[in-house]
This record gives structure tokens, sequence and C-alpha cells, in this order.
């Protein structure tokens, strides 16, 4: 029970608060010049009640729900909003004037354009240039993502999305502009729309929207789904199918040096495989349990088992068709060399996901023959000694300037250096020189965006990336590992004239989309 005594916490947003008062302000007293009778003021008085505590906390709880569904409303219309522009931006880079504009090859003045030179590994051979409508595609995405600082494929998947919702979807984006429906349940309804013929997909989108405001974003997707396979009952294969197209698996790094690895798979794949697991760690538990030997804190539970089985599978495994055995991934870690004595638990740092502790460091370059291990002084950061017996290409440049970068140099980017390839930052056919600060990482397709399109680049001091985007915006990357400057090598003596032929390039002459 509340004591008579006790004053429910004010609400300085309440219009009706009074700083002198309670949340509810004293009652008025009755007002001397009134023309009513005094006592029909006081019997006015009586009849008036003074909330309860318990009502006042209901009500502050219905002003702040409203403040936060205000707000929801309005990220909702703002959605709508960025969708229109992006399929704005989308529709006005289509058109064919606009994308050939948008060609660097504009200049020249010339409608059709020769091959582009590549310049990985200063190769001769020559790539064909992408057509207009491919380089205003790749300009947008690259300028949405490092506008709004997304991914590439998350931009470019934002900008589709953004098509649609203006164009077959205009029914939804409306109610989203309005705030009824969230950006979320526009996504669930264009994923069921995108599995119906064009010309019903209006027809399913006006069912389905009069009930969508009344519906979380789960409750929405499962009727409509049911509702678009009970009405194209065969979809379901066609959607399976297209599922089964887009399996894989992908790598994200996550805090206090862990990560976590995705395989997207069939059901009856990845559940077998759950199950699998779960039987190994069964076993593998029962073995820890009957050795009297194993402590009972460092027994390991079910999940940490499957963990570990999962690593030594994945690891060492060998599939049916003989491949894979004894393989493992080579792993670039960087060991202050204090931190290799012992004498300091500074991290090190691990290529493509950043700092690891300096025990993990530690134990790497103790002699594990799948880590190239790389010694660096603790003050300057000059290279003391790199491990050589790991690596295909044996030129310390390519090797320092792949430490140093860590990640594709573009903004946002994050594929391995060591599955990028070297650009010159200045062409060298431009008169570049083959320098640690004129070389740095980048992508295939980052590094066929370089060349083919109004994106420019330029190196500052310290191995720092200036972008400038074909809208004008700067943006700068800068290198995962401070180091001093390369060892100076002995020129190496010009080969004997032969005949000239391409060589192999880095860049393919499909590179994979964002």
């Amino acid at each position: 029970m509340s004591s008579p005594a006790e004053q429910f916490p004010a609400d300085p947003e309440d219009p009706g608060h009074d700083a002198r008062g309670s949340a509810g302000g004293p009652n008025p007293g009755p007002n001397p010049n009134s023309e009513a009778a005094p006592d029909a003021g006081a019997a006015a008085q009586a009849r008036r009640r003074r909330p309860t505590l318990q009502e006042q906390a209901q009500a502050t709880l219905a002003r702040k729900v409203a403040k936060a569904k205000r707000a929801h409303r309005q990220i909702a219309k703002a959605q709508a909003k960025r969708a229109r522009a992006l399929a704005d931006l989308q529709r006005w880079s289509s058109d064919p004037a606009t994308a050939k504009l948008l060609n660097p090859g504009y200049a020249l003045e010339s409608s059709v354009f020769g091959p582009v030179r590549a310049d990985a590994d200063a190769s001769p051979r020559t790539i064909a240039a992408w057509e207009d409508q491919e380089i205003a595609r790749r300009t947008i995405t690259t300028e949405v993502a490092c506008s709004l600082r997304l991914a590439d494929r998350t931009a470019e998947n934002l900008i589709g999305e953004s098509s649609l919702f203006a164009g077959p979807m205009k029914a939804t984006l409306t109610m989203m502009s309005s705030g009824d429906i969230s950006y979320r349940h526009g996504q669930v309804l264009m994923e069921q729309l995108s599995f119906i013929p064009l010309e019903e997909a209006a027809a399913f989108e006006a069912k389905l929207l009069p009930v969508a405001k009344d519906l979380t974003v789960g409750k929405l997707a499962v009727k409509a789904r049911r509702m678009r396979e009970h009405a194209h009952p065969e979809t379901i294969t066609k959607r399976a199918t297209a599922a089964v197209a887009e399996r894989g698996v992908w790598w994200e790094g996550r805090a206090d040096g862990m990560g976590t690895l995705t395989w997207y798979g069939t059901a009856v794949q990845t559940q077998a495989a759950r199950d699998r697991l779960t039987s190994i760690a069964e076993a593998a538990q029962n073995q820890e349990r009957q050795d009297a030997s194993i402590p009972e804190t460092d027994r390991r539970t079910i999940g940490q088992i499957c963990a570990d089985a999962m690593a030594d599978l994945v690891l060492d495994g060998v599939t049916p068709a003989g491949t894979g055995g004894g393989i493992r991934g080579s792993v670039m870690v960087t060991v202050p060399v204090f931190t290799l004595m012992g004498k300091s638990e500074a991290p090190g740092f691990l290529e493509g996901y950043g700092p690891i502790p300096a025990d993990t460091a530690r134990e790497i370059a103790a002699g594990c023959p799948s880590f190239i291990r790389l010694l660096t002084h603790p003050e300057t950061g000059a290279v003391l000694s790199v491990g050589k017996e790991h690596y295909k290409a044996p030129a310390d440049l390519r090797r320092w300037v792949a430490l140093r970068d860590g990640t594709c140099r573009f903004p946002g980017c994050t594929r391995p250096a060591s599955r990028s390839d070297i650009d010159h930052t200045i062409a060298r056919e431009h008169g570049g020189p083959t320098d640690y600060d004129n070389l740095a990482h980048l992508c295939r397709a980052h590094h066929r965006l370089k060349h083919q399109t109004l994106w420019a680049v330029a190196q500052e001091p310290g191995g720092v990336l200036r972008w400038t985007s074909p809208a004008g915006e700067t943006h700068r990357t800068y290198p995962e590992t401070t180091l001093g400057p390369p060892p100076t090598l002995a020129p190496t003596p010009e080969p004997p004239a032969t005949p000239a032929r391409p060589r192999t390039s880095d860049l393919p002459d499909d590179p994979p989309p964002f």
C-alpha cells in the first residue's frame, strides 16, 4: 500500500506538471471573484477527486508509450521517404543519356570505348570495358554505400527494394508513408509478392495491406505465406529451388577474439550436421565424465564440444572426393616482439579481424605451421622478421603492403588483402612508381571500379587513401597496421629481352558483383 506521504515522480514533459507542486499540481481554491455562490464552489471542489498514485503512473505510462509510438511512425515515414529518393536516383541513373555521362570515357567524345588496361601486377593484359549502364549502376551503388555507411551489397539491395516500392508496390509505400506499417512489414510483403505472377500482385497486396497494420512482422509473414501458397501451391517448389541456389558460407568477426561462421544450406543437410555434432558431443562428454583425471570445472558442455568438433571436421576433415585432408586456412598474425618474449601483454593483430589476446598470438608464433609470423618493433613498428616458408609471393614489398593494409582499401570493404589485388594508386602508364607509398590493395570489384568509373583516389602520408566519389564526397581509409618503411631492396637486374606475351592478370574477365 502506498503511504499518503508518497509523491509520484513528476514527469517534466507533462503539460500539466507544475514544478512547485505534485504531478497534478495543487487543487485550486475557490475564486473570490467568482460569480458562483461559495456553497456551489465548495460542492464542486468536493466532487473533484485527486488522482491516486497508481492512476498518475498509468497516465504517465500512456504519455511515454504514445511518444514512442509517434517516433515509430516517424521512422516508417522517413524510410518511405528514403525509398522514394533512392528509387528516383535509380530511375535517373538508368537513363541512357545519364549513364553515358557517368562514363569517364565520355570526355573522349567517342561513342565506342576501347579496352581498359589491367593494373594488377603491372600486367599488359587488357580487359573489356563496362557498358554505360553497368558503370552507372556501380557508381550509384558505391556512392550510396559510402554516403550512408553501408556495405555495397546492402546498398544495392536497398536501392532494389526502393525501386519495387516506388513501382509495383506503391500501395505498400503509401501505407509506410503514413506510418501505418513499418519498412519490415513492407519487406515481408515484397518477399511473398516476388513468387506470384505480376498481374496478380496488386490484388494480393490489396488483401494483405488492411490487416498488415494490426499484425506483427512475424504474424504477417505467416499469413502472407499461407495466403500465397494457398493461391499458388506450385511456388513452394520454385522458392525452394531458388533458395538452394543461395547457399553459402559467411564469416563475421566478433568481440574478444571470437568469430561466427554461418552455413546456409538445405534443412536436411543442416539438421543432419547438427545431429551428427550432437552425437559426437554426447559421446565425448560421456568419456570425459568417466575420466577422473579431468576436474569438474574443465569438463566441456555439449555446446563447447560441438564447436570443437566442428572445427576439427572443417579444418582437418576429408571430403568424399578426397580433398581437404590436412588443409588449414592461412592466417596472418602480427606479433609485437615484447609480446612474443613474454615481457608484454600487448595484443597481436589478426589480418582481416583485429586485435587478439597476447597468449593466442604467442601460441601462433610458437610454430603453428599454418600461420605466417611477423615480428615488429613495439615502438617504431619496423619489421624485424617475416616468416617466408608459407607465403607464395616472396616479394618483401608486396608482403609489407599486405600487412599494412589488412583489407581492401575501398571505403567499407572488408575483403582481406590476401584475397585482393595490389594496385598502383598512380597508374604505371602515368608515371606511378612501384613504391610502398603508391601501392594499396583493392578487391577485384573495387579495383575495376577505380579504373572504370569517376571514382578517384590519392595516397596521403602514412598510407592513408583519400577517395573522392563522383558526387564529390571525400572518404578516407586507413591502414590496419602501422609499419615502418619497408627495407630498401637491391635493384633486380633486367632479364634478357624476350618476345612480349600477356601474363595472367589478377583481374577476372567477369568480377563478382558487389
